[in-house]
This record gives structure tokens, sequence and C-alpha cells, in this order.
């Protein structure tokens, strides 16, 4: 992917217009601390904040449906994130090496479906390397946790 030349935005308040954030639309965007995603954005591309290291907040409505692979890959300053009840479907490695992430809250409607056919799984590597993460929130809905999903999770007790 190319380098994109919003290195410097600190924050992100996007229009009612889009539907989609694309693939790699904010990647490497270094310096970018906040995020509030509107309501009318129904996907998150694949890559779409990868490497905001200093990304913190992220807002998102109960409009999300889909959150891509690698989406949020090296949110290294992310502490906390609340996935909102609408989504139902989040790809492999979405959260990987994010080593500031404590809390991951999923609500009962994901069904993170990677390599199978049907069931309710956590997709392989999804928070992979979250050193710092202490607690995460999982439905008793899901019945498969993938290879690796919480690989390099030092800190996880819940």
């Amino acid at each position: 992917a190319a380098e994109n030349n919003y290195s410097n935005i600190v924050e992100l308040l996007l229009s009612q217009e889009g539907v989609n954030i694309d693939k790699y639309a904010f990647y490497n965007c270094s310096s970018l601390e906040n995020i509030k995603i509107p309501s009318s954005v129904k996907y998150i591309g694949d890559h779409a904040f990868f490497e905001c290291s200093s990304l913190k907040s992220i807002e998102m409505p109960s409009s999300i449906l889909y959150i891509g692979e690698i989406a949020f890959k090296r949110c290294s300053s992310l502490i906390s994130i609340k996935i909102p009840p609408s989504v139902t479907y989040i790809k492999k490695s979405t959260f990987i090496q994010c080593s500031k992430l404590e809390n991951i809250e999923i609500p009962d409607s994901v069904t993170i479906i990677e390599d199978y056919d049907s069931g309710l799984s956590i997709g392989n590597g999804a928070f992979k390397k979250c050193s710092s993460l202490i607690n995460i929130e999982i439905p008793s809905s899901l019945l498969i946790i993938e290879e690796d999903s919480f690989f390099e999770c030092s800190s996880l007790m819940q």
C-alpha cells in the first residue's frame, strides 16, 4: 500500500456521506489519536487503520456490520474497544499487535467465521500479541476459538 499524506492528522470526524471506510484508508496515520465514525458507515475495510500507532479512541456506531482483516493492526496506543452489537463478523488478525489494548467487549451478535462454513468462532490470531490485554468479554454464543487467537496475550486474566 502506498503511503498517504495524513501523518499529521490528530482527530478525524468523517462526514455522513460514506458507507465504507476503504482498505488502507488511514494506513500509517501515525498522529491520529481519535476517530468518531458516523452512523452512515457500515463497513471498516481490511487494513483501514493499520499502524495508526497513536490511536487511543475509536467511537463506533451501531451501524457497523463488518470489521475487516488487520483493520486495527499495530494500533499500539489503543487501550479499550467496544464492538457495537450490530457487528456480526470480524476477520482474522483484526486487533493483532495492539500492545496496549487492555479491554475488549464483544457483543453476543458477533459471529466471527473464518475457516468454517457454519458456526461461531474467533478468527485465527484476532487478538494475537495484545500483550496488555487484561479482560475480554466473550459471548456464550461462540463455539470455536481458533488457533493463536490470544497468542502472547501475557496479561490476560479473564
